[in-house]
């Protein structure tokens, strides 16, 4: 008989740069139980982790969860996984459980949760400099893949963050920020590809995290800012997160084209994850709705749950900064997200806009945007590729990606009124018009 075992939970509330318990989680296979801290809740600035499913309620029995074996998802999404638990399980030779994996992992978890009976390890870990990485690059030889760098870099005990692809926290700019590196499995140039979409998806008036693309030798790399940190003057201030994996309480089971892993549920959620907030949630649909787009525009078919989140600031939850786009030939021309509640997942026109009004879209008002979008990723690919020393010669199937893109232009014509200039929206003004 499995016994469960308990480990205290912290938290940054906002606005603090110090965390706090915030309760216990106990978990034994396919079973996890939370309960809060009395001291937390009564904390000015206290927020529920999960609003939905670990609410603030009268109640002082646990909250229990049997999904994902039995781990919360606000949990999850601050555990290691793919290639940050391979170096987890690597630096202690053994395999990791779940309640192990929140434990040994380093104090870069995505956004405010730490787990972990010693929380001073956590917080002694510091990034290191990117210049770390870039020394341990250019010493690799042409044999070794950009991976080996992020396990030899010198101090550096692996990552909390998720993805199979190799990547590590790095401090550039003096900020947090993540540097993302070319595995030996991906399509050659994968971080200018992934610059790339970044770069155009801002021109189409999506809120963005910020990328810069680098380079060490003759390997390449991007670092991404980490948005769920802000460095103050009292220190490093951390954003609670949820993927939208966890949004839309998902399990282990549900898989590409399943009718609950879609845009129009994320959407829908949203509102009641901002709604109680006051917030007007229909610009944050529309939002969500150009990722969409966009993503069907590139051929962005990893465009999974947890590539999409929700984020805490400014007093509450909304959807964070777009991250992990990169347009992927290989996905067949589907989307990893359905495009409508009956699981549709084919990128064409009609699955586009055929939900637009569960995004606050006019049909009409729609069409004109995906031109518009479409328009600004064939009219500017090249000169943004080209911001990283590299041309349309260097990856000749990158615009192979771009199918529904130039299929909608194609069929808008050369009008001038949808070539849309290449301009980047101001804040707070229409993204697009």
């Amino acid at each position: 008989m499995t016994t469960a075992r308990s480990k205290p939970v912290w938290f940054w509330p906002p606005g603090s740069c110090e965390p706090v318990l915030a309760g216990v989680f106990s978990w034994e296979p396919r079973l996890g139980r939370f309960s809060y801290d009395r001291d937390y809740r009564a904390l000015p600035n206290a927020i529920p982790l999960d609003p939905l499913r670990l609410p603030f309620t009268r109640s002082t029995r646990a909250a229990t969860e049997t999904a994902n074996n039995g781990v919360f998802g606000v949990f999850r999404d601050a555990s290691p996984e793919g290639f940050g638990l391979a170096l987890l399980e690597r630096k202690t030779g053994r395999s990791l459980d779940e309640l192990d994996r929140l434990e040994q992992a380093p104090g870069d978890s995505v956004g405010a949760i730490e787990i972990g009976d010693d929380i001073s390890q956590k917080l002694e870990w510091r990034p290191p400099p990117v210049q770390r990485l870039v020394d341990a690059l250019e010493r690799l030889p042409d044999t070794r893949g950009d991976g080996v760098a992020a396990r030899e870099a010198s101090g550096l005990p692996g990552t909390s963050m998720g993805g199979e692809r190799p990547k590590m926290t790095v401090i550039y700019r003096n900020e947090w920020w993540l540097a993302k590196l070319q595995d030996r499995a991906d399509l050659p140039h994968y971080p200018a590809r992934e610059f790339v979409a970044m770069q155009l998806a801002t021109h189409c008036g999506i809120e963005v995290a910020p990328v810069e693309f680098e380079r060490a030798g003759d390997r390449e790399f991007i670092v991404v800012k980490r948005f769920d940190r802000s460095r103050t003057d009292a220190g490093v201030m951390r954003h609670a997160f949820a993927s939208a994996h966890t949004v839309l309480h998902l399990g282990r089971g549900e898989v590409r084209g399943d009718r609950l892993r879609s845009y129009p549920g994320f959407a829908h959620e949203l509102r009641r994850w901002s709604g109680a907030a006051g917030q007007d949630v229909v610009p944050m649909q529309r939002e969500l709705w150009r990722r969409m787009a966009f993503n069907a525009l590139i051929g962005n078919g990893d465009d999974h749950p947890r590539n999409h989140a929700v984020l805490h600031r400014d007093g509450a939850w909304g959807l964070s900064p777009a991250y992990d786009l990169v347009p992927h030939p290989q996905h067949g021309g589907t989307l990893a997200m359905a495009m409508n509640r009956d699981g549709a997942a084919i990128i064409n026109v009609e699955n586009v806009l055929g939900a637009c009004e569960t995004f606050g879209y006019a049909r009409e008002e729609a069409d004109i945007d995906l031109r518009i979008m479409a328009s600004r990723i064939m009219h500017g690919y090249e000169s943004v590729l080209r911001e990283t020393g590299l041309d349309s010669n260097d990856i000749p199937d990158l615009a192979a990606s771009f199918n529904l893109a130039r299929t909608v232009c194609e069929s808008a014509g050369a009008s001038s009124q949808l070539i849309a200039s290449w301009e980047t929206p101001a804040p707070n003004q229409s993204p697009l018009r």
